[in-house]
């Protein structure tokens, strides 16, 4: 085996599982080929697996330049990953085509046409690395449910949704943040980006449990309300990893803390140990929650496509399979139903999506309160940062993944609904 094909050949894997298994990034499996990994090679698989999924539609367009015959799956996901490495990722072209004419032979694809097709690329790559597409070039699936957007609103998708994500974070305290050791964006007066990559787990700050890193759309509803006296009892429904229930926290407030997946409770344990944060925990169904407490204060960040992460979870476009949509929306509404059920009057329910489809967002709210006439959409009030008002329209929070101070933020949607009796 020459040097680098064995990492080559793990990132193949990974991209294959997630095709045609619709896996996602933190599957069992896939977890699995990554922690055998040697730890050098770790930060390759990431950054080779990620890219090819982001710039798969770009690489497409590629492919189809210098191949007229219909491709297998396992040869177009190989020559996905080769081109991401030449062309978008300035890779040696001559180590990654010997890499992937030697994984192609032990899939038994014809390394002959890998091996030619690879090499007319490498000509042209500072060409190639210019290569554009269309909104109608994404998965049909997505087309079809974002039919509704306007030309500026698909053009700002196309442009940014395959970008890198950027690192924000968010602090305990004011006084945390101006004693930060790395250069920072501030977004708020306990937030910001980091300015330069850094691997957070060698910051002194972070091991202390000075802060967590949140993105910046997730971060912005809770940071904009003002906890109130009435607001005496709190809730997270679908709490794990914390990032919004440790912004309850650092304002010095209880909340319970629930999660469906004990796999992620473990992170939100992990994460809360860090941050010298304590909470009741619990793993319960929400949907099937016990009615025997209630809150003023309910968080529920529910399931959902999780399109507006696209950069950070960018195997929901590379999956064959799109989103089950009828599954997720039934879920979504039957949390809310619930929680309404949970919250005391005069209560609050922030209802949040990492998601931009009005599948997931307007219309989940317009059915929640015409079933529900002691509901109302409450004032999204800006009390901070009036820079930010674009983001809020008719008391909604509703964002594409866009930038903020010329850095990249997700996309989502939050919502405030009231029990008025």
């Amino acid at each position: 085996m020459i040097k680098g094909e064995k990492v080559r050949l793990d990132v193949h894997n990974i991209l294959y599982s997630i095709y045609k298994f619709n896996r996602t990034l933190n599957n069992p499996k896939i977890l699995k080929i990554i922690d055998k990994s040697k730890t050098k090679d770790i930060s390759f698989i990431n950054n080779v697996t990620l890219n090819s999924m982001r710039l798969q539609f770009h690489t497409l367009k590629i492919i189809q330049k210098y191949v007229k015959k219909k491709l297998r799956i396992n040869e177009k996901i190989l020559l996905i990953s080769a081109i991401t490495q030449i062309v978008f990722l300035g890779f040696k072209e001559y180590a990654v085509i010997n890499c992937t004419v030697e994984i192609a032979k032990k899939l038994k694809i014809y390394h002959g046409l890998v091996n030619s097709v690879l090499k007319r690329i490498s000509v042209d790559k500072s060409k190639l690395k210019k290569t554009k597409i269309k909104f109608d070039d994404l998965p049909n699936w997505f087309v079809k449910k974002t039919s509704y957007f306007s030309k500026f609103e698909r053009n700002k998708f196309i442009n940014n949704f395959h970008l890198e994500p950027d690192i924000h974070v968010v602090f305990k305290s004011t006084k945390k943040l101006n004693n930060f050791e790395k250069k920072i964006i501030k977004t708020s007066d306990v937030s910001g980006f980091l300015e330069n990559k850094n691997n957070i787990k060698n910051i002194n700050s972070f091991v202390e449990g000075d802060w967590w890193v949140q993105d910046f759309s997730s971060f912005f509803p809770l940071n904009n309300l003002t906890i109130e006296n009435t607001h005496k009892s709190f809730l997270d429904a679908c709490a794990a990893p914390g990032g919004k229930a440790f912004q309850i926290l650092s304002k010095n407030n209880k909340i319970l803390l629930n999660d469906k997946n004990l796999f992620r409770i473990k992170t939100l344990k992990k994460n809360l140990k860090r941050l010298k944060f304590n909470s009741k925990i619990v793993n319960e169904d929400f949907t099937k929650f016990p009615k025997s407490e209630k809150f003023d204060f309910i968080v529920l960040d529910a399931p959902c496509s999780a399109v507006g992460t696209i950069r950070k979870n960018p195997e929901i476009f590379f999956k064959s399979e799109a989103p089950d949509f009828d599954y997720l929306s039934n879920i979504q509404e039957k949390m809310l139903d619930k929680a309404s059920l949970l919250l005391n009057n005069n209560g609050l329910i922030l209802y949040m999506v990492c998601s931009f489809l009005e599948y997931e967002t307007k219309v989940q709210i317009d059915k929640f309160l015409n079933k529900n006439s002691n509901f109302k959409l409450d004032n999204f009030k800006l009390i901070k940062n009036s820079e930010y008002s674009g983001l809020v329209k008719n008391n909604l929070m509703i964002t594409l993944p866009d930038k903020i101070l010329e850095k990249n933020i997700d996309g989502y949607f939050a919502a405030y609904l009231k029990k008025i009796r």
